[in-house]
């Protein structure tokens, strides 16, 4: 059983395949530690799939000098967690950012999405 914590901060979401955990907006993701702990709600719903809103990065994440990004995707990655963020056109820019999500959208650790259904529809390709 969830703590209430958990319950205000993400979600297991059952669907046909193996569910996902959702963070919900009142889940701030500005750590390793915070991906940790969102790494292990996986492992207890037994998912690899990690779905994120940009409401729950904080400005470092999208400010790739800060290297903030870098260490929360790596770490998902080292846990084998699939991450899909719903993040608007406007919210990604054109800079640095940008070109990172071009390059991960290629692969299948970690891509960028416009909307909810889309992020769940690739989950389901897996």
């Amino acid at each position: 059983m969830n703590n209430p914590s958990e319950i205000n901060r993400y979600q297991f979401v059952k669907d046909e395949m193996q569910g996902f955990v959702e963070c919900l907006l009142e889940m701030e993701v500005a750590s390793e530690d915070d991906a940790l702990e969102l790494v292990a709600f996986c492992g207890e719903n037994e998912t690899d799939r990690l779905l994120m809103y940009s409401e729950n990065l904080p400005e470092d994440f999208f400010e790739l000098r800060t290297g903030l990004a870098g260490k929360i995707l790596l770490k998902l990655s080292n846990y084998r967690i699939i991450l899909a963020a719903i993040i608007t056109r406007d919210r990604i820019g054109d800079g640095r950012f940008y070109e990172m999500v071009r390059e991960t959208n290629r692969g299948r650790e970690f891509r960028v999405f416009e909307s909810r259904s889309d992020a769940v529809n690739w989950f389901s390709s897996f």
